[in-house]
C-alpha cells in the first residue's frame, strides 16, 4: 500500500493513499482514492508562501506522521473512514434497524427508545461518533442516578451499539469494553431473597386481597398460586380459561393499556397452560360474576375488551380512562398493590416478589424444578435452578435423607 502527500495551499497538506475493497458477493477488488488534510495554525499559515513553507510546516509533519500510522492500519485491514456521524445519529439507526419489532420485543424496544432518547442523547448524543472515549462513558455512568442493573441496561445498550459500528467499518474499537467502571450486577440473582415471603405473609397478604372484593381476591390469588408476569395477568381474557377442565392458558401479555390496548406474545413466544387449584377457580369465577354485574349496570359506559382483569370505578382516574380497560400494569405496584401490603402489615417486596414467591414455595413443598420452571415459563430449567438456588439446599438434604433410609433401613 503506497500513499503520498500533496499540499493543498498555505498551511495545508493531504495525505492521499488508496484503499482497496474486496466485494463480498463477487471477490473483486474495487480501489478508493482517500484525502486526509491537515492545516496549520492560522499565524503561520501567513507565513507560508503559494507553494513552499519558510520554516518546516506543522501541518507537514503531522501528515507525514499520520500517513505512516494510516498506511499501517490500511495494511492491516484496521482503517476506517473518517465520519461526522454522531453517536446519538448512529443509536437511532441502530435501534431501528437492531430492536424494532418484529426483531426485538416491543416492550424491550420501548425500553431501549426511552433510555436513548431520554439519557444518553442528551448527554452523549451530540459527539461524534469516531471521538467517543472510555472517560466519556465513565463520566455517564458515574452521573447516572440509577440502580446498578438499571445502569448495566445503559451500559448494554451502548456495548451493543458500538459494537455494531464496529462490524459496520465505522469504528476499529469498541470502547465500552475499556472503561474501567462498568457497572457491576451481583451475580446469581442476589437480590431474589429480599422479594419473597414466607408461608404466613404470603396467607397474610391473600386474607388482605379477599377482603378488598372479588377482583382483588382473583387477581392475588392468581398472581401467587401461578407465578405469571404482571404483563400476563393484565392481559388473560375469559377465553383462555377452561373452568370445566380448571385450566388457564396464558397466551399474551398487555403491552399498551388505555381504550384500544395493543398486546403482544408472551416472553419466550410459547403458550403454557397451568392447572389451577379448586380455590383459585372459585376466586375467578366469583370475580367474573361481579363483572358481570358492573357490565351490566355500566353497559353504556364499560369498554368491553373481554380482560379477566379490567379497572373498575376504584381504578378510573383520568379523563380518557373507562371501566373495562385494562389495567395499569405499570402502576400495579404503586396503588393497590401497595395499600394491600399496609393493610396486611407484612414486608414490603415488588411486585414481581409474587412470581419469585410462588416459585419459592412451590420448591420448598418438594415440586420438582422442571414442573415448577414449565409454570413459570421459563425458557430452560437453568434458568429456575440458578434464580430458586436458595430454595433448594433444603431440597437436598431431604434427598439424602429419603436415600439414607433406603440405604439403611
Amino acid at each position: 500500500m503506497r500513499g503520498f502527500l500533496k499540499k493543498r495551499y498555505k498551511g495545508s497538506w493531504s495525505l492521499v493513499f488508496d484503499d482497496y475493497q474486496t466485494d463480498t458477493a463477487t471477490g473483486g477488488r474495487t480501489r478508493k482514492r482517500k484525502w486526509v488534510t491537515f492545516r496549520s495554525t492560522a499565524k503561520h499559515a501567513q507565513k507560508c508562501s503559494a507553494s513552499v513553507c519558510s520554516e518546516r510546516c506543522p501541518a507537514h509533519a503531522e501528515a507525514e506522521a499520520k500517513l505512516a500510522e494510516l498506511l499501517r492500519d490500511v495494511n492491516r485491514g484496521e482503517w476506517v473512514e473518517p465520519t461526522k456521524l454522531t453517536l446519538g445519529e448512529w443509536l437511532k439507526e441502530w435501534v431501528e434497524k437492531t430492536a424494532k419489532p418484529p426483531l426485538k420485543a416491543a416492550a424491550t424496544y420501548a425500553v431501549y427508545t426511552r433510555i436513548i432518547e431520554q439519557h444518553i442523547v442528551p448527554k452523549l448524543g451530540a459527539g461524534r461518533l469516531q471521538a467517543l472515549k472510555p472517560l466519556d462513558l465513565e463520566r455517564y455512568y458515574a452521573d447516572l442516578v440509577l440502580s446498578p442493573a438499571s445502569v448495566g441496561v445503559h451500559h448494554a445498550i451502548i456495548h451493543s451499539s458500538l459494537d455494531a459500528a464496529v462490524r459496520s467499518g465505522l469504528l476499529t474499537r469498541n470502547v465500552a469494553a475499556l472503561v474501567s467502571n462498568k457497572p457491576k450486577v451481583a451475580p446469581g440473582h442476589a437480590d431474589v431473597m429480599a422479594h419473597v415471603w414466607d408461608v404466613d405473609e404470603a396467607r397474610q397478604f391473600l386474607d388482605a386481597a379477599k377482603a378488598a372484593g372479588p377482583q382483588p381476591a382473583a387477581f392475588y390469588d392468581l398472581a401467587l398460586s401461578t407465578g405469571m408476569r404482571r404483563g400476563e395477568l393484565c392481559g388473560v381474557k375469559w377465553t383462555d380459561l377452561d373452568a370445566k377442565a380448571g385450566r388457564l392458558t396464558v397466551q399474551r401479555q398487555l403491552l399498551k393499556s388505555g381504550a384500544e390496548p395493543v398486546f403482544g406474545p408472551v416472553k419466550n413466544k410459547v403458550p403454557r397452560v397451568l392447572d389451577l387449584a379448586p380455590e383459585t377457580l372459585r376466586f375467578l369465577l366469583a370475580h367474573k360474576q361481579h363483572q358481570a354485574e358492573v357490565k351490566l349496570k355500566n353497559r353504556l359506559h364499560y369498554r368491553d375488551h373481554g380482560l379477566m382483569f379490567a379497572k373498575e370505578w376504584t381504578d378510573v382516574r383520568r379523563p380518557n380512562d373507562a371501566l373495562g380497560d385494562p389495567l395499569q400494569s405499570s402502576t400495579l405496584g404503586q396503588r393497590e398493590y401497595a395499600r394491600l401490603i399496609a393493610t396486611a402489615q407484612v414486608r414490603r417486596i415488588k411486585f414481581h416478589g409474587l412470581r419469585h414467591t410462588c416459585a419459592t414455595l412451590l420448591l420448598q413443598q418438594g415440586v420438582q424444578p422442571h414442573v415448577v420452571q414449565r409454570r413459570l415459563g421459563h425458557k430452560k430449567i437453568s434458568i429456575t435452578l440458578d434464580i430458586y438456588a436458595h430454595a433448594l439446599p433444603g431440597m437436598q438434604q431431604d434427598a439424602a435423607q429419603r436415600l439414607a433410609a433406603v440405604l439403611h433401613g
